[in-house]
C-alpha cells in the first residue's frame, strides 16, 4: 500500500488497525521509533517539549492521559503513557494514541490547534 498520498490520520490509523489486543505495546513501540528519529534532529529537550505539549493538548479530549514528566528518564520515557493506555479499552487507547500522534506532528509543524 502506497501511503505517501494518504492523510496522516489515515496512515496512523492503518498502523494501529491490525493491533487490537496489544494496543499499549504497539503504541509505545511507535512512539519509541519516532522519538529516536526526532531526537536525532532536535535533541532530548526538544522532543520532550514537543511531547509534553502534545500530551497537554490531547488531554482536553482524553483527560485520562498521564501528564508528561518534566524530566523523563530515557529508558522509561513512555511509562506513564503505556499505563494510561493499559487502563483503557483497546479502542479508546487506539483512538487516543492516534490523536496524540497527529497532535505531535501538528505541534512539530507549529500548528497547535486541535481538529
Amino acid at each position: 500500500m502506497k501511503t505517501s498520498h494518504l492523510p496522516r490520520h489515515q496512515i496512523i490509523k492503518s498502523l494501529m488497525a491490525p493491533h487490537t489486543e496489544n494496543v499499549a505495546d504497539v503504541s509505545i513501540n511507535l512512539w519509541a521509533q519516532m522519538a529516536t528519529q526526532v531526537i536525532s534532529i532536535v535533541g532530548d529537550d526538544g522532543f520532550n517539549s514537543l511531547y509534553a505539549r502534545s500530551i497537554f493538548l490531547s488531554r482536553s479530549t482524553f483527560p485520562w492521559l498521564a501528564p508528561s514528566p518534566l524530566a523523563p528518564q530515557t529508558d522509561h520515557r513512555f511509562a506513564g503513557l503505556k499505563m494510561s493506555f493499559e487502563e483503557q479499552t483497546p479502542a479508546q487507547a487506539s483512538e487516543a494514541n492516534s490523536l496524540l500522534l497527529i497532535t505531535f506532528i501538528r505541534v512539530m509543524e507549529g500548528r497547535n490547534e486541535q481538529k
